[in-house]
């Protein structure tokens, strides 16, 4: 899949998932927000966190969605493949396999 066909059937699912369940989608941004939200650390450094976060879990939406808000806040190439590095760290050899296949096209896909 596409990485812009990936967030398309992202965002039609979560519409979906909101319609069905209101609650559980306004807790869950309401959650989100506050985690992204500028302290100590800058947004920036956050989306670099969660880069690491989904290539370790390996949820190929997550690598797509945090890879365009990286680029959006001014990170570039490398750091973002720093930061995926960390995950493989974590993930092995699968996590490996979804940077390689799903984190270098959205790379190439949201990179100016």
């Amino acid at each position: 899949m596409k990485p812009q066909e990936r967030m398309t059937d992202l965002e039609v699912g979560m519409e979906q998932l909101g319609d069905a369940a209101p609650e559980l989608m306004a807790a869950f941004i309401q959650m989100d927000n506050a985690a992204y939200v500028e302290g100590e650390l800058e947004r920036k450094h956050k989306e670099l966190m969660a880069v690491a976060v989904a290539v370790a879990l390996r949820c190929p939406y997550c690598m797509t969605l945090h890879v365009r808000q990286c680029f959006e806040l001014g990170a570039n190439r490398e750091e973002i493949l720093e930061a995926a590095s960390v995950g493989v760290a974590f993930g092995g050899s699968a996590s490996m396999s979804y940077t390689a296949a799903v984190l270098m096209p959205a790379l190439a896909e949201y990179e100016d």
